[in-house]
């Protein structure tokens, strides 16, 4: 039994493995989630997987606001994307349009090109429904926009902005 192999069954496993090996998971289970939801259900399965992460999302907006006492400004909840997208493995780039729009764009997704290799975009359901509620969650009048869907070609790009309607 190799070295890496022994030290792994006692527990002990370098937290950068750790990490990458977690993500890995998330992603994969992510992809054929929704792959099979979309095959056997269609547009109703792809529904109810978007329900499922609007209350993972809102979940864990409540976590992340009290771990990283996060208040409820379009910064903070911006920080709560930026949080997400290092723990995730991707590059997101924010630009702040005003005090009260902030537009991120990601010059990679690991989760967007599991989708892309497996033939289908599940953003919409997925992803956009998980960050939407995480930002919304968290920023008091922040609500999620869609600037751009991600398609064959690229990445989205989304919107945080605060309305003193909400």
């Amino acid at each position: 039994m190799g070295l890496m192999r022994t030290a792994a069954t006692k527990g002990i496993i370098p937290p950068g493995m750790k990490v990458s090996e977690l993500r890995s998971m998330i992603i994969r289970l992510t992809t054929e989630t929704m792959s099979v939801l979309d095959e056997r259900f269609g547009n109703e399965g792809l529904e109810a997987a978007s329900e499922i992460f609007r209350r993972l999302g809102r979940e864990d907006a409540q976590a992340l606001k009290e771990r990283l006492s996060l208040g409820g400004s379009v910064k903070d909840a911006m920080d709560s994307w930026l949080v997400l997208t290092n723990i995730m493995g991707a590059k997101m780039h924010v630009r702040w349009v005003s005090e009260t729009r902030a537009e991120a764009d990601h010059s990679f997704c690991p989760q967007y090109e599991s989708f892309k290799k497996h033939g289908k975009i599940f953003c919409e359901h997925a992803c956009l429904p998980y960050v939407g509620a995480v930002g919304e969650g968290i920023g008091d009048g922040v609500r999620m926009e869609l600037v751009r869907p991600a398609d064959d070609e690229s990445e989205c790009i989304k919107a945080l902005v605060f309305s003193a309607d909400d």
